[in-house]
């Protein structure tokens, strides 16, 4: 019970600060004396500091060799920077990723370094071509963890949220040594999902969703598979069934009650199909 509160007010809270963030960019505002001790010992070498507040964090502005803000709770507690760097202060792996990938034609916009309180460091590359302009999350060994649609949206959307204990423990024991590299609420009332956690991961070396309900149990995992790795009675179900259509990509999906799939998106023409095929190569609604 007591799981299933926190994780309900977990989402609302996520909902209110969405909908109820206010900005004061009012350089006169009062930074409490524990909040500027825990920035300036965090950042000794920051200059130019300029403070804010936002969605009920202090936020401060400054330059500590690059472009950066970091957003502090009233108590002084550190939640996210996010900093503005070039393309070639990325790590090399990840620039070795990005330069592999199908985007790699597409326009640099912006790179950013996220760091926050509880999950691992990421790199956001934003790409555009023409009218599409995609965000491209990296981890820090190259991983690409996941691409989304650049809305516009300010940075409010890269807050932490804070996993309950039993999520974190379920994680640690079902994926031992894995990263938390993202964390998400699912806030759209219109979605199956709404009020659901998405934890992305790195599990030996591959990027993971891994979805909880809105009581904080485990619902299911997901990743993308190559074609290549497909099992034979599913590749087969592809050949046999669907061999008009040409393979677009595919992903695994494990589900709490026991049952394995892939779900497999397919194209032809103008035409998208996605089918759900089971480790028999047997098409499952």
């Amino acid at each position: 019970m007591k799981l299933k509160i926190y994780t309900l007010l977990l989402a609302l809270c996520v909902t209110w600060s969405l909908q109820s963030c206010d900005n004061d960019d009012d350089n006169s505002i009062a930074v409490p004396t524990e909040l500027q001790n825990a920035f300036a010992s965090k950042y000794p070498n920051a200059a130019n500091v300029k403070w804010e507040t936002k969605c009920g964090y202090y936020v401060a502005d400054f330059y500590d060799g690059y472009e950066a803000s970091a957003w502090f709770t009233q108590d002084g507690k550190w939640q996210m920077t996010e900093t503005d760097i070039p393309y070639n202060a990325l790590p090399q792996a990840v620039k070795t990723s990005f330069e592999k990938s199908e985007y790699a034609s597409w326009k640099q916009d912006d790179v950013d370094k996220l760091e926050r309180t509880g999950v691992e460091t990421i790199f956001v590359i934003e790409v555009e071509n023409q009218n599409q302009e995609i965000d491209l999350y990296y981890s820090a060994d190259g991983t690409l963890i996941k691409s989304i649609v650049d809305t516009d949206d300010d940075n409010t959307g890269h807050l932490p949220v804070q996993l309950t204990e039993a999520m974190r423990n379920f994680i640690n024991e079902k994926y031992p040594n894995a990263k938390i590299m993202e964390i998400d609420v699912e806030d759209d009332r219109n979605d199956w999902d709404f009020g659901y956690t998405e934890v992305d991961i790195i599990h030996n070396g591959i990027s993971k969703d891994v979805l909880f309900d809105q009581t904080g149990d485990w619902h299911s995992t997901s990743w993308e598979v190559r074609q290549n790795e497909l099992p034979e009675a599913v590749k087969n179900t592809i050949n046999n069934q669907y061999g008009e259509y040409r393979f677009d990509e595919a992903k695994r999906i494990e589900k709490a009650d026991g049952t394995i799939y892939y779900r497999i998106e397919l194209e032809k023409m103008n035409v998208d199909l996605e089918v759900n095929i089971n480790e028999d190569g047997i098409v499952i609604p």
